[in-house]
């Protein structure tokens, strides 16, 4: 084989197995990555359903605090009655 036909054919062959390289990185690193993403999204949801609960806290926490102002401002009227 003459060099020119051999330089064709090596440039050929390294762009293939380049292409081929790079398709297969590509894969494996996108395995990894949706594996984060899972990881993320599952503390996402965690997160959520913890911030969830808080405000149903806080929520059950400012009714009592509501229904005790009522009580006392009630007691102070009857109070101021007598």
């Amino acid at each position: 084989m003459d060099p020119t036909t051999l330089f064709y054919v090596g440039l050929i062959l390294g762009l293939m197995g380049g292409t081929l390289g790079t398709l297969v990185f590509v894969k494996v690193k996108s395995l990894f990555v949706s594996n984060e993403v899972r990881k993320l999204r599952h503390e996402k949801k965690i997160l959520e359903k913890r911030l969830q609960e808080k405000d149903r806290y806080v929520n059950q926490m400012l009714g009592h605090a509501e229904k005790l102002a009522h009580d006392v401002s009630k007691q102070s009227r009857t109070s101021k009655d007598h």
